[in-house]
């Protein structure tokens, strides 16, 4: 009998037995939570020193943007968290990307020596008047196959996001010390602090059209939150795990960072053992825009000075140019020949303009500048000629003797003067003789 009812009844009991084993795998899933969700990093703003990024931070309600320091976390809020994550997109290969702010110090040396020895390769974010004291470094970087951005020149915050036009002038200024020791530029870009709090619209707009990209994090190692922060803590946060598949590591090598290099080999070890990928940050990766946190509230709210179109139109737009493919500039000056590559030099008004200490630096002539009376003084061994940024005025002269002077308009990017090539090489004595104009280059002989 008993042997009959479970025959008789075995569809029920089949049913009654999926209907518990589909009641055990959806109930724990409904009840998970996430576990880090996203934070609104504008309700506590933080202090640190404007002209360093190692400080005392303190919290601070009545904080002004000048002071604040963007603390960092995988929760800050970066612009993938309003798209399709990371993960869920072709970009399946695990990648971490470590990243070094405020070099080139002493301690870069070591830093580049500790990633030989894993064969791994990193991104190092560098100030310009570092780059002046450590050309060297510089120059090793490249060698061994890492990756430069630009972190402005002297990290000064009040000066830097009071409005961007100063922010600008740092970047051209760092991005003339790289390009002398480098010969090449890079458009990637690093805000000091990082972008949140500090960056409005137009610092995101107007770098973007002048041909750059501005880069993040979404792992704070927390090396540069207290002067001295021991290397376990470094550890503990430059191996947070988050949900991502891409990882930016906000490291720093500039002085004062020793723990941050006692910690870098375990740091390494663990993206090692997690089966990450060590690569490089390049302005074509599809995702580096994902690495950028969004505009705050606060950094809406202010109302700094606007850059007006004429200053864009002459300092942003053509900027571009850097980064772009295109036609090099060849000059044959006797029996030497150098060039400019597309972007080095520009077209307005039907002149090519060029960069006057570079173009002077190619030809092995010397240039000083006149502080005071605003005067680019160039000396070739037989004359001298004196442009004035102010009036556009060039003066030649041999032996204290006046030879001509001439009025040609001079337009300033940055710190750079640009000047009007055939202009300069005949005020140097390089009078221009042909000029051949093909699909890759414009050539230029002089006498």
């Amino acid at each position: 009998m008993i042997k009959s009812f479970f025959i008789g009844n075995k569809q029920k009991f089949l049913f009654v037995f999926l209907m518990l084993l589909l009641a055990v795998l959806i109930i724990p899933l409904q009840g998970r939570q996430d576990i880090n969700p996203p934070l609104d990093i504008t309700s506590t703003p933080y202090t640190t020193s404007l002209s360093s990024s190692i400080g005392t931070s303190t919290p601070n309600q009545e904080s002004s943007l000048l002071d604040y320091q963007a603390t960092s976390s995988p929760t800050l809020e970066l612009l993938s968290s309003t798209t399709k994550s990371q993960s869920d997109t072709s970009l399946s290969q695990k990648t971490v990307y470590l990243t070094f702010d405020d070099g080139p110090s002493k301690l870069t040396s070591e830093v580049l020596d500790i990633l030989k020895e894993s064969n791994i390769h990193a991104t190092f974010f560098v100030l310009g008047e570092q780059v002046k004291r450590f050309p060297e470094l510089v120059t090793r970087v490249i060698e061994e196959g890492h990756a430069l951005g630009n972190h402005t020149y002297n990290h000064n915050y009040e000066e830097l996001y009071k409005g961007f036009s100063p922010f600008w002038s740092q970047i051209k200024q760092t991005e003339e010390a790289m390009a002398s020791i480098t010969g090449a530029h890079t458009s990637l870009i690093r805000a000091p602090g990082g972008t949140a709090g500090h960056f409005d619209d137009t610092y995101f707009k107007l770098l973007k059209e002048g041909g750059y990209q501005v880069v993040d994090w979404n792992v704070d190692s927390g090396d540069s939150k207290r002067r001295g922060v021991p290397h376990n803590e470094i550890i503990k946060e430059a191996t947070t795990e988050i949900h991502n598949n891409q990882v930016v590591v906000l490291m720093h090598d500039g002085s004062g960072h020793e723990e941050t290099v006692k910690a870098l080999p375990k740091i390494i070890s663990y993206y090692k053992d997690k089966g990450y990928k060590f690569d490089i940050l390049t302005p074509d990766l599809p995702e580096i825009q994902s690495f950028q946190f969004k505009v705050t509230q606060s950094a809406k709210a202010l109302k700094r000075p606007q850059p007006s179109e004429e200053w864009i139109a002459t300092n942003v737009t053509p900027n571009a140019e850097l980064f772009s493919h295109g036609k090099r500039l060849v000059m044959e000056i006797g029996r030497m020949e150098t060039e400019f590559k597309q972007g080095e030099y520009r077209i307005s008004d039907g002149k090519i303009m060029v960069p006057l200490r570079t173009m002077m630096d190619k030809i092995g002539v010397s240039v000083r500048w006149d502080v005071k009376n605003k005067l680019a003084i160039i000396d070739t061994g037989l004359n001298t000629l004196q442009i004035s940024v102010t009036t556009g005025e060039w003066t030649s002269s041999k032996k204290d003797a006046i030879v001509r002077t001439m009025n040609v308009p001079v337009q300033m990017n940055g710190d750079a003067l640009w000047v009007p090539l055939r202009e300069v090489l005949s005020a140097t004595g390089h009078n221009p003789i042909s000029i051949q104009v093909n699909d890759q280059e414009w050539r230029i002989r002089t006498l």
